[in-house]
Order: structure tokens, then sequence, then C-alpha cells
């Protein structure tokens, strides 16, 4: 190559880095600025947003969830959407941090490397994490510290007692119940390892999510009576997990159902007179932000 071509190939390379430099720059200044304002909102929230002087809690997964909806659906280009989330997430775990130091509790019996993966990708690489080998003892963590966030599996379709899910805290009372489902992003097919978050939050509605709901049955009513029941109050629902009584017992089950239900929920009402003497109680445990499908090749490295 000759030397006046090197020479512009050189002064062409340091322009560019020029220009990442200057880039990194402002992204840091606006990560800076990010903080500032992170910071500005737990203050209102400690000060009390209603005027009685409460402690609003730092973490809203509904808000987060709105927050990566927006940007992946003004992404494009480089980097992957993948990528977009592993981002913002990190971002969104630090602004947790700063405004309550809580740590994370996470099933560690099969598969443990994947669920320590998927805690780390949605609460941030640096938060700290004590392992558990039963998911219950991840429940039980959580109901006894209240800055805490626990990481557990799916529950099986049959489960033998005591189910984890069973000892979730009912919407409106002071415990842990589901506020997020991980991963938040896939390309719509099945993930080998899912979670769910829980913790002491109660579910807000991000316009596209999933609540679920527990109920303890009399020993016989069949599942698909139950799913008529749960038709005729207007809920759109799948069973999720099963835990049956001894002989004719009562039967706790947890289905997930389309859309936000609010403890005040009207449907509720109408699944427990529908019910009658079938359906002995109904309690939302939680829910999530539903996350997001890619299309086929979105995500493509």
């Amino acid at each position: 190559m000759a030397t006046g071509a090197m020479a512009q190939k050189k002064r062409t390379l340091n322009d560019l880095r020029a220009k990442i430099d200057e880039i990194d720059d402002a992204l840091h200044d606006l990560l800076i600025r990010r903080a500032d304002v992170s910071r500005a909102i737990a203050k209102v929230k400690q000060s009390g947003a209603d005027g009685k002087g409460t402690l609003a809690p730092a973490m809203y997964p509904a808000r987060e969830a709105q927050i990566l909806r927006r940007l992946l659906a003004r992404h494009r280009g480089d980097p992957p959407a993948s990528v977009i989330v592993r981002i913002w997430r990190e971002i969104i775990a630090a602004s947790l941090q700063a405004q309550s130091a809580f740590h994370l509790h996470v099933y560690g019996g099969k598969n443990a490397a994947a669920f320590f993966d998927l805690a780390h990708a949605y609460f941030g690489s640096l938060t700290p994490i004590h392992e558990h080998v039963r998911a219950l003892i991840v429940v039980q963590a959580c109901a006894d510290e209240p800055n805490t966030i626990g990481i557990v599996p799916l529950p099986e379709i049959e489960e033998s007692n005591p189910a984890w899910w069973t000892q979730l805290t009912a919407a409106g009372q002071v415990g842990p119940r589901v506020v997020a489902k991980l991963p938040f992003i896939s390309n719509g097919e099945d993930n080998p390892v899912s979670a769910y978050a829980i913790g002491g939050v109660e579910q807000e509605p991000s316009g596209d999510d999933t609540t679920l709901l527990r109920l303890e049955t009399a020993g016989d009513l069949s599942r698909a009576r139950l799913q008529d029941l749960l038709q005729k109050a207007g809920f759109e629902a799948n069973l999720i997990s099963a835990l049956r009584g001894e002989k004719s017992g009562p039967g706790i089950v947890l289905v997930a159902v389309d859309g936000f239900v609010g403890g005040s929920d009207e449907r509720l009402d109408a699944l427990r007179a529908q019910g009658g003497s079938s359906v002995l109680c109904v309690d939302p445990v939680g829910g999530f932000a539903n996350p997001v499908v890619l299309p086929a090749g979105k995500d493509e490295q």
C-alpha cells in the first residue's frame, strides 16, 4: 500500500475512533444523569407521594417492562435485541440497588447455573446471591426478609406436598408473591429453563399481563368444572399446577389468567359465588408483565 493511502487510512481510523470516544462520553453523561434522576425518584418515594409519609417500594416490575417494550419497539440494527435488554436490566438493577439494598435468594437445585444466569440477567451481575437447594426455602427466606427477591422454578403440573407456591402471599398482604417471569425476552421457542421472580411487591398493570390465582377447591371439583367456572366468571385461564388433597379432601390449584387482576376485581366475587361450596378460597398471588417474544430472526447475532 502506498504511503499516502496508509496515512489516509490511519487518519480515517483515528477520526472514527474519535467519534466512538465522543459517543462513549455522551452515553456516560446520560447514565450519570439517569442515576441523578433515579435518586430524585427515590427521594419522592421515601417522602410519601400520597402525603401520608408512606415508603413506596423501589421495584416496579410493570414500569420496568414498559421501558423495555418501548425500547425494543424502536430498536433497529445492531446490537441484537437481547443485548439491549441485558444492558437496560443492568441499568435498572443499579438504580434499584441505589434505592434499596436488596439481594437475591435463588433456587440452586437442578440446573442451578441456569437459574443463576436468569437472576443476574434480570437483577444485575453484581447483586448478591444466596443459594438454596429447595424452592420452598427460597419462599421462606423472602417471607422473612422484606428487601429480598427470590428466583424459583416454574411449578410442576402435578405437585406433591409441600409445593412452594402454596406459601405465596395473597395480594394486599405482607409477604412474597410472583413479580416477574424470566427470561423477559425470547425468540418464541421454549426456553430451556424459565423461572418466576418472587418478592413483597404488589402487581400493577403493564398493559400486557398475566395474573396467578391460587384456589382451594372441594375434593370432588373436576378440572373441567373448574375451567367452566373460571370462564363463566370472565377469566381466560390455564392450569399451572395442582396439589390434590388426600382422598376427597380439598385440593389447591394454581392458574394463570390473561390480564391484570387486582384484589378487588369483581370477577373474583363472581367466581366465588358461582363456585359455591366447591370453591373454598380464591387469592391473586401476584403475576407478571408478559415477556416479549421476538419475531423469527429478529435477534440473530
